[in-house]
């Protein structure tokens, strides 16, 4: 596939019309070619940033510039790089030429990085990257994995989760170099005012991009698992949740429980309400405790004491989606008021 070739999150956008977008492109095998996150989150310590590389160096002093140098409608601005991946904001400001659109741009970018990265001396390359200097035919392998994500940056307040979440991006990859466990307990943190004790990646609360997992158990008259709204729907939020957002759902409903499981399977970053409790020696079962294990799992229980009196199942059903809408409105700003927050190591 060539590099103008990329994917899209989303079919349909004319992404050669003004718009702002976060956009990652990550390092095939996730190699750490352009630098070293070094500090602590530690108290007292210098706080988490990264050391650039001859690479790092080469891709912010060089070839960011070169985007708005070629297209002069195009801002880049602001640059999060990390050891193994990048994060743009792209401000388009003006329409494109005849022909142009996003996914050239970072295309073109991507060639002038890896040509960037091909010139490097055979002994910086070494000491920049694991990475093969070439292959055995002699062709230097592929810098960058295919394609890239995007998310596009309409809503209110969206822009400036982005810039707050890629500021703090070297401090969360130092967070989870030193504390690897990422299980956590919270036996009371609060939301939109109601109480949740919770169990897993606590970070998960943070992420900007959340997707509500919402499905009536029919729609026109027939199993919604059998209807094409059912697969539309469910490939918007697995595609999402494969470029890195969160899904939020209560599992109720059989459609809410397949991609809950789809999830958990493929270890795509999930928050679970659950209506069971979450006490101090509560473990999740395997397939959610092996979730919690890699990162991609939270598990949220709302205090049975701030639970409503419920005439029917239809009820709860309703009131736990309305939990799960609140649940996607945490922003990075948002003052969740944990308490009780301890981590559990995987042994215990």
């Amino acid at each position: 596939m060539s590099e103008g070739c990329q994917t899209r999150r989303m079919f349909g956008h004319n992404y050669a019309a003004p718009g702002t977008y976060e956009v990652t492109i990550a390092v095939a095998g996730r190699q750490p070619v352009f630098g070293q996150v070094q500090g602590t989150t530690k108290a007292g310590g210098e706080p988490p940033h990264i050391v650039p590389s001859a690479l790092g160096r080469a891709v912010l002093n060089d070839e960011i510039p070169k985007i708005h140098h070629y297209y002069p409608m195009v801002d880049v601005w602001q640059v999060c790089l990390m050891p193994d991946h990048m994060h743009l904001i792209v401000r388009i400001n003006k329409p494109l030429p005849t022909g142009k659109h996003l996914g050239i741009i970072i295309g073109a970018f991507k060639g002038g990085v890896s040509r960037a990265w091909w010139k490097l001396s055979a002994a910086a390359r070494a000491a920049a990257s694991t990475v093969p200097v070439a292959s055995a035919a002699g062709t230097p392998p592929p810098l960058f994995e295919p394609n890239y994500n995007d998310h596009i940056l309409m809503r209110d307040g969206q822009l400036a989760n982005w810039k707050r979440y890629l500021r703090d991006n070297p401090y969360r990859y130092m967070m989870r170099r030193e504390y690897p466990d990422l299980f956590q307990r919270a036996l009371c943190i609060t939301i939109d005012g109601v109480r949740f004790s919770a169990f897993g990646n606590m970070l998960l609360l943070r992420q900007p991009e959340k997707h509500q997992v919402f499905f009536h158990r029919h729609t026109n008259g027939k199993p919604t698992e059998d209807t094409d709204y059912w697969k539309e729907e469910s490939h918007r939020l697995l595609a999402a949740a494969n470029s890195g957002d969160v899904l939020v759902t209560p599992g109720i409903s059989e459609c809410e429980k397949r991609i809950k499981n789809m999830a958990l399977r493929q270890r795509l970053r999930l928050i679970h309400l659950q209506k069971e409790p979450i006490g101090k020696l509560w473990k999740p079962e395997r397939s959610r405790f092996e979730a919690c294990a890699s990162g991609s799992l939270l598990v949220l229980a709302p205090w049975s004491e701030d639970m409503p009196a419920f005439g029917s199942d239809y009820e709860r059903f309703h009131y736990l989606n309305r939990l799960t809408e609140a649940v996607c409105a945490v922003s990075h700003d948002t003052d969740v008021g944990v308490h009780g927050l301890r981590h559990v190591h995987r042994g215990g």
